[in-house]
């Protein structure tokens, strides 16, 4: 028995054998023979250890395995059936491939990204969205950073380090991934100056707190819930005039993007980012990846003043986006200046999908069962607001369902409601349908 243990131990052929063999040159071709050479010793060494034989044909699949796996990002494309459109957990909005395309000119050559071709020497970055920026919102002036989160710190280290910022109670917002707006206040350097209560603030609690050492109110939007019941909030424009008459700035933690009233697809009327500025406010942050339908940025946009000083601060090198952002955003925000945001952006064209057509959608896939369900806009913009959708129902067991929709390829991140796992029409994309009636035939 040990006879034949050394034996086949002694039949293992060495690394460089193995790299050499005609059955591993496909491989050390695709992956190079660096990343092959670390896969192929480590198997060897497990062989050994487990004292097995060798196998050319079951060592080839299993190294392959391996080096792929070494090689690759767990970062996959899915398909979103859940009925929440803006999906954090998802990527947030996804992004149109034609504009993509037209992004890609930019963004695949070289670019000025901070070269002024008028001049013929080194320019600025922040300045190429500045007048597309101007158009769209009505404000002076407008930089972009690396998130919204990123925005409102910057904006703050650059308006308000070492004074005081006026908050109200009901606005020490936590959204996804422990993000907490006392620590961004914090962190920019700034005082956090509570006022009202929890449940109700008025415009006098603002006037009230305010003083030598206060640098601005500051608005947020509450993003992932709202509160109810014996409640008060100012309006914006009885702040706009506490700030006016405190002489501080009025900064707004937008967060959502809202450049377009959406209460045509059904969500409550709210003020967009271009009547917030026309009204007064001096500086609004938001993001780009979800009302705006982008991909990841941060918006600040504004008074000339208070923008210059973000554009020159510190910070504003730490958190600069790069030149892939500048070309999809300012690509988005053109669809909405030309008024084609519902032809060029993903997320309008589900909100403006008619439900006849989405139950048409829904049969075209050979659905058995079509129910009625609901559509959350989601990314925190509309916390308690859906609107009417239509859903697939798969017969079975809900989580045996789920699991298996989880394990096609590529993966479909359903829901389960009442116990039911349900496909949202709405929110599956066009160029994922033919992928998700495979799986459902299964």
């Amino acid at each position: 028995m040990r006879r034949l243990m050394s034996n086949a131990l002694r039949a293992i052929p060495s690394v460089e054998r193995i790299l050499s063999s005609a059955r591993f040159a496909p491989l050390v071709e695709r992956f190079g023979r660096a990343r092959v050479k670390e896969s192929v010793s480590a198997y060897l060494d497990e062989l050994r250890a487990a004292r097995g034989a060798w196998n050319e044909t079951e060592a080839l699949d299993a190294i392959a395995i391996r080096v792929r796996a070494a090689t690759a990002s767990t970062l996959r494309r899915v398909i979103n059936a859940t009925g929440v459109i803006i999906h954090t957990n998802l990527g947030r909005s996804p992004v149109d491939g034609a504009l993509w395309s037209d992004a890609a000119s930019v963004v695949t050559g070289y670019s000025n990204l901070e070269f002024d071709l008028g001049r013929g020497e080194r320019g600025a970055r922040d300045e190429h969205l500045a007048e597309l920026c101007r158009s769209l919102f009505g404000c002076e002036s407008a930089i972009l950073t690396n998130n919204n989160a990123a925005g409102t710190l910057l904006l703050l280290a650059a308006t308000a380090a070492g004074r005081e910022v006026l908050v109200s109670r009901g606005e020490l917002v936590e959204i996804g991934g422990s993000f907490r707006v006392p620590d961004v206040i914090q962190q920019g350097g700034a005082k956090l100056r509570e006022v009202g209560t929890t449940n109700r603030t008025r415009a006098r609690d603002y006037a009230s707190a305010a003083g030598a050492e206060t640098a601005a109110i500051l608005r947020v939007h509450r993003s992932n819930f709202d509160i109810v019941g014996f409640t008060e909030t100012p309006p914006i424009a009885e702040l706009i005039e506490v700030a006016r008459e405190t002489r501080i700035p009025m900064l707004y933690d937008e967060g959502s993007g809202r450049i377009v009233d959406i209460s045509k697809y059904g969500f409550e009327k709210k003020e967009t980012i271009r009547e917030l500025i026309a009204a007064g406010v001096d500086a609004v942050a938001c993001s780009t990846d979800k009302l705006i339908g982008a991909t990841q940025g941060g918006l600040i946009l504004g008074r000339e003043e208070i923008v210059a000083k973000c554009r020159k601060h510190p910070l504003m090198r730490a958190l600069r986006a790069g030149k892939e952002s500048y070309a999809v955003i300012a690509e988005t925000l053109r669809a909405f200046a030309t008024e084609r945001h519902e032809e060029r952006v993903p997320i309008y064209r589900m909100l403006a999908t008619p439900l006849d057509v989405l139950r048409e959608r829904a049969g075209n896939l050979g659905a058995k069962t079509i129910i009625d369900s609901r559509c959350a806009l989601g990314g925190g913009t509309t916390p308690t607001e859906t609107i009417p959708s239509i859903a697939i129902e798969v017969a079975g067991n809900a989580n045996e369902q789920y699991a298996r929709f989880l394990n096609n390829d590529p993966p479909i991140v359903g829901r389960i409601v009442d116990d039911r796992f349900t496909l949202d029409m709405r929110t599956v994309l066009e160029e994922d349908l033919a992928a998700l009636a495979l799986c459902l035939q299964l």
